[in-house]
This record gives C-alpha cells, sequence and structure tokens, in this order.
C-alpha cells in the first residue's frame, strides 16, 4: 500500500463520479433495457410516503434525475436536502432542479450527514451504499438524523441485476 493511499474508497467514488458521464452511463442503461415501462426514478419514487410537510434527505442525489417529474413530492416537503459526495454532481443537480424553497443542496457524506439529531422525516440512499465503505457507520448516522418515526428508504441493485 502506497503513503496516503485513501483506505476508505472515498477518494475512488469521487474520481469515478467526478463528472456525471459514467453515471449517465448508467441511466442510460435503464432507459434503453429496462422492463419496467414505468422508468426507474418515477417507480422509486411511487415507493416514496413522505407527510406533509416533511424534512428529507438524499444521500448520493447524483445528477437529481430521480426527482424529474417529481414536482407534487417535491412540494410535500418543508425541506428536500439533496446530497452527494462529489460537489460535481450536486452542482449538476442544482442545473437540473434550480432553485426552489424546498430544495437544499450540499456535499456531504452519509458518514457525517450533516443534520442535528432527530430532525429528519426521511432519509433516501439508492443506487449508493454499494460505494460506502463503512456501512455501519452510515447506518448510524442515518438512525441518528432520523426522527422515531422516520423511514429510511434504500434501493440497490439484486445481485443479478445488470447481468445480460
Amino acid at each position: 500500500m502506497k503513503s496516503g493511499e485513501d483506505l476508505t474508497g472515498k477518494d475512488t467514488v469521487r474520481e469515478q463520479y467526478a463528472t456525471a458521464d459514467k453515471l449517465n452511463t448508467r441511466i442510460s442503461l435503464h432507459e434503453k433495457y429496462s422492463v419496467n415501462k414505468q422508468g426507474f426514478g418515477p417507480w422509486i419514487a411511487a415507493h416514496y410516503a413522505f407527510p406533509e410537510g416533511a424534512r428529507v434527505l438524499e444521500a448520493g442525489c447524483g445528477t437529481g434525475s430521480m426527482w424529474a417529474g417529481q414536482d407534487a413530492l417535491i412540494m410535500r416537503c418543508s425541506k428536500l436536502i439533496l446530497t452527494d459526495l462529489n460537489e460535481g454532481m450536486v452542482t449538476k443537480a442544482k442545473a437540473a432542479l434550480g432553485e426552489r424553497q424546498e430544495l437544499e443542496y450540499r456535499t456531504a457524506d452519509i458518514r457525517s450527514i450533516p443534520c442535528p439529531d432527530r430532525s429528519l422525516d426521511a432519509v433516501i440512499a439508492n443506487m449508493m451504499l454499494y460505494h460506502v465503505p463503512d456501512i455501519d457507520k452510515a447506518l448510524r448516522e442515518v438512525c441518528r438524523v432520523l426522527k422515531k418515526d422516520g423511514t429510511f428508504y434504500a434501493a440497490t441493485y439484486g445481485e443479478n441485476g445488470m447481468t445480460a
């Protein structure tokens, strides 16, 4: 191992997603080959049950594409905080979704969520947990920031999710 080598994988993820190119490639695979005609983002969002006025944080928001066309869901939130480890992704999400009273954009790591204890109604972590080198620490953070009756939404690929 080289001196100064990142043991957490954080630098690898930052490098891999320094631009939206690789994420856009993954999204296009879903668009082209998915048998789900509803679309991946809308299908995921259809499972969210936020209370009116909810405070929600998404970890690993990427380009924000999952929120495209989800205005009614966004407006249910008093605050939707879109975070990503990579500042470039946060910038893309902000460009795609724009400035809105309900939206806040932050560069953040799920292992250190920048919110007070028990302050969120929901935390979302879609298609990103496999990038987190210390999943236990990330889940402790999610539990810390969720209200007692809060919900953690997470989606990931199945074992054979991307096979031919």
